[in-house]
């Protein structure tokens, strides 16, 4: 009954896979207060659509808050703390493609200021895309306003390239 046995080791290799722990997110922290300036132009009840959303961040719900500022963002499409938020939540949730395009539109937002420069450096930078990690950092670099946040994620892309 060799059938039997295969059959066995299939279920087995199946349950194993789907009890296996997703691979974890790249780590990155979110600045709330560096989001705080084009969040002002949005509506109260926007407000507090974000507030729920950013408090399903801080508690690890990101499909949750994904799923709020999806609204937000269709209405809103020019706000680049809402595209931050956005991409953020997409990168905790595993995906990086997706984390990688809200932040170039964060990016290219009307609004904003240069976090949305060092937050796109950074996804670049975990999506193994330099040439826009350093770009985008520069600007940041240039603001003045990030020193310690751009001085970490200089040495982490001198530290990769050193590895590479």
């Amino acid at each position: 009954m060799p059938w039997v046995r295969n059959l066995c080791l299939i279920l087995v290799c199946a349950t194993t896979l789907a009890l296996a722990a997703p691979p974890p997110a790249p780590s990155m922290d979110l600045r709330f207060d560096r989001l705080a300036s084009a969040l002002t132009l949005l509506s109260d009840a926007d407000h507090k659509v974000v507030d729920e959303a950013a408090q399903l961040i801080r508690e690890g719900e990101h499909a949750g808050a994904l799923a709020r500022l999806s609204t937000l963002t269709h209405s809103n499409p020019d706000n680049s703390s809402l595209r931050i938020l956005m991409a953020y939540a997409q990168l905790q949730l595993g995906n990086l493609t997706g984390a990688l395009d809200e932040a170039k539109k964060a990016h290219e937002a009307p609004n904003g200021n240069s976090y949305r420069c060092y937050f796109l450096a950074k996804i670049a930078f975990l999506a193994g895309d330099n040439v826009t990690c350093r770009r985008e950092l520069n600007h940041a670099k240039n603001a003045g306003d990030m020193p310690e946040d751009v001085r970490q994620l200089q040495n982490d892309l001198k530290n990769a390239k050193a590895k590479s």
